[in-house]
């Protein structure tokens, strides 16, 4: 997220960051920041060992100084994919609550917080009604909303739930900078009443991004991809775009895909040229994991695909602990982040509304 955010003048000043792979990758894109290192016999990173206070002084700064606050809590919890226990989930289920611990502590002007649309669902509706109350208690005005991507220039249909808070004010969301096509956006437009009229760029596609790749990107050392079965690729010559697995005649299928009871509807499919992708999960190099069949090749996406399609600049490299390139830690990388296009769109829109707020 912050990738974004620095394009339209926010500085970082402290990152707390759990993903040790994370943390190399932060360190060695963008050394200046400050990295929240413990060595207190505690996780490093790990936000429920954090005290605010300890994040000013990193950040050498008081309560109140600080004009953004961001996080995301892990998906997992609230994921349409896997078991959904939400704030019961003992991986991260309850993270929600040191978001606003630390948003109590730091008292910024205002914060973005984002999460997977399922926590939005009746069964973790507690879970938006209590952050709800308790930034209104704090002073902030919150706004919360399901975007897509996609409406912001991002070459994904990757839809999140977003809350924005301000303090002293209700913010507004971003207009989008992309659209469908001109009936959804004249549909959208009668809603405005009275908005200034503008007409937004069409979604960018998955063919204008990996056709305006920089081929020398697929030569570096985080640039990684599955090494297909001949067999594989014969099932992926089958399929055309926007088809998936349930075309491939039976004695083709692996034995896991005959019934097809367990299968999502996206499997093995391969992606369509003329859209944007789907959402990049963390295994977005696995055609068996969605689809991620590349449009015009018989083999799944690579590593720098992935982030061409997450909107990440070209210049920044994925980096791990070890040293040694890991596609399974780059894939996460990748698919954990948010699109840096959708937190530049979301940062301009707050930095006007906290430059207004402070006069």
């Amino acid at each position: 997220m912050e990738i974004g955010l620095e394009n339209c003048g926010f500085k970082t000043s402290v990152c707390v960051e759990i993903d040790g792979d994370c943390r190399e990758t932060l360190r060695q894109n963008r050394p200046s920041w400050k990295l929240f290192e413990d060595h207190n016999n505690r996780k490093p990173g790990d936000i429920r060992n954090i005290k605010p206070s300890e994040i000013l002084k990193l950040a050498g700064l008081k309560p109140g100084d600080v004009a953004l606050v961001t996080g995301g809590a892990p998906c997992q919890p609230f994921s349409n994919i896997g078991k959904k226990q939400g704030k019961d989930d003992p991986r991260n289920g309850d993270l929600f609550l040191e978001f606003v611990k630390i948003v109590k502590g730091v008292k910024p002007r205002a914060f973005i917080f984002e999460n997977v649309a399922g926590i939005t669902q009746a069964k973790h509706a507690e879970v938006v009604e209590y952050m709800k109350h308790q930034f209104d208690g704090l002073g902030y005005g919150i706004s919360f909303d399901i975007l897509n991507a996609a409406d912001y220039g991002v070459p994904q249909q990757r839809k999140r739930f977003i809350m924005i808070g301000l303090l002293g004010d209700k913010p507004a969301f971003p207009l989008p900078t992309h659209f469908k096509g001109t009936q959804e956006w004249k549909k959208f437009s009668l809603s405005l009443k009275g908005m200034p009229t503008y007409v937004p760029a069409p979604w960018n596609t998955v063919a204008s991004t990996l056709k305006s790749m920089d081929r020398k990107l697929f030569k570096r050392r985080d640039c990684l991809g599955m090494q297909h079965s001949e067999e594989m690729k014969k099932r992926m010559g089958l399929i055309k775009q926007g088809q998936n697995f349930k075309v491939l005649p039976m004695n083709m299928r692996p034995k896991c895909w005959q019934t097809g009871k367990h299968q999502g509807h996206d499997t093995f499919g391969r992606m369509e040229a003329d859209k944007p992708a789907p959402t990049i999960r963390t295994a977005g190099y696995n055609p068996t994991k969605g689809k991620y069949i590349h449009p015009f090749e018989d083999r799944g996406l690579n590593t720098a695909e992935m982030s061409a399609l997450q909107s990440f600049p070209a210049e920044w490299e994925f980096c791990t602990l070890s040293g040694r390139p890991s596609i399974v830690s780059i894939g996460r990388q990748i698919g954990n982040a948010v699109p840096p296009l959708l937190a530049e769109a979301l940062g301009k829109a707050l930095a006007l509304q906290i430059k207004k707020s402070s006069k």
